[in-house]
């Protein structure tokens, strides 16, 4: 009895003195922990999931919103050993636009995994880092073609013109593309036809290359070409041909985004979404809220990073409740979102 008279005289006097406090974990008791709170807890729990996968995720999502700890988790999983938890943090880091390379970075670029080196140069080659320029000039002889074509897409900011010529004449038609893209974007005559000559071979996997460079190159005079496969052609050349109209500013009749997000192929979902992250249309927020409900992740995580991009406040309401999915993934993406939206 005694101690239950002093928890009721303490409970009195705090009824007395912070009246609000009290209302303030009523209202917790009642609804849960906060939303805010909710949401970087979410975050500060999948820092420390044994899924490295989660634990990139969620330190990505702490580094947006400017938590030193989603940091420190990069830092450590880059000096680590796991080939898959570092491909994804230089990954993340790619997708944050990080435009610093630190030497860990720089160091992978020698790493004996294809997947990691490629990683490293993409950061490389979007660095401003003037140390970058030998580790670019030397990744154009690596003996994988996606690394060889990345290094001259980032040789762009150094004019190295008689380099990035050599390209012109690789063995892998996407890194002659790239080449003459980069060169093209520096000045160089002529460009755009060697590009149109690549893409006489109606490869389709040359085809997406080919039109996403024309368009970068602000190829206007392709724009009749490329509208011809948005229809009656595979799904990778429609989605293609339309990214490349969008940056060219010429995509006004939109359907064909409105078809991949309703195609029965989660693939097709997946990578209209991806081109909704970068070329918002106002049209299309509905559906991309509705994308975020779809039962495959690849789907609805980036759906849940395109919303963003329309910065609606109605939007809070819908990633609070995608904080409760099920799926650690869903989840983070949601908590961040809501983080970033306040």
């Amino acid at each position: 009895m005694e101690n239950g008279k002093v928890i009721h005289t303490r409970f009195n006097g705090i009824v007395l003195l912070k009246g609000a406090s009290i209302l303030a974990i009523l209202l917790i008791l009642s609804c849960g922990m906060p939303p805010k709170e909710k949401a970087l807890s979410i975050l500060k729990d999948g820092i420390q999931d044994q899924s490295i996968i989660i634990r990139v995720s969620a330190a990505k999502g702490l580094k947006e919103i400017g938590d030193p700890r989603g940091a420190e988790v990069f830092d450590e999983v880059l000096k680590s050993k796991n080939e898959e938890g570092i491909v994804a943090v230089l990954s993340a880091l790619y997708d944050l636009k990080e435009k610093v390379c630190p030497p860990v970075i720089l160091e992978l670029c020698k790493n004996d995994d294809p997947l990691v080196r490629a990683e490293a140069y993409k950061l490389v080659a979007v660095s401003a880092d003037e140390r970058c320029r030998e580790i670019l000039i030397k990744g154009t002889e690596d003996k994988i073609a996606k690394i060889r074509r990345v290094s001259y897409l980032g040789l762009e900011k150094y004019n190295e013109k008689r380099i990035i010529n050599d390209g012109l004449r690789d063995i892998d038609p996407f890194v002659r593309i790239a080449a003459a893209r980069t060169l093209g974007k520096l000045g160089e005559k002529g460009m755009e036809n060697f590009i149109k000559n690549e893409l006489k071979k109606i490869n389709p996997e040359v085809l997406i290359q080919g039109f996403i460079a024309l368009a970068e190159m602000s190829d206007t005079s392709s724009i009749s070409n490329i509208s011809q496969f948005l229809t009656d052609t595979p799904w990778d050349l429609r989605l293609a041909a339309a990214e490349a109209l969008l940056i060219l500013n010429d995509l006004h009749e939109f359907e064909i985004l409105e078809e991949g997000l309703k195609a029965n192929d989660p693939f097709v979902r997946a990578k209209t979404v991806e081109i909704l992250k970068k070329y918002p249309i106002p049209a299309l927020y509905d559906m991309l809220r509705e994308a975020t409900k779809d039962e495959y992740v690849n789907v609805s995580v980036p759906a849940i990073d395109a919303l963003q991009g329309y910065q609606k406040k109605e939007s809070l309401s819908l990633y609070e409740k995608l904080m409760d999915a099920p799926n650690p993934l869903l989840k983070i993406a949601a908590a961040k979102a809501y983080l970033k939206s306040l």
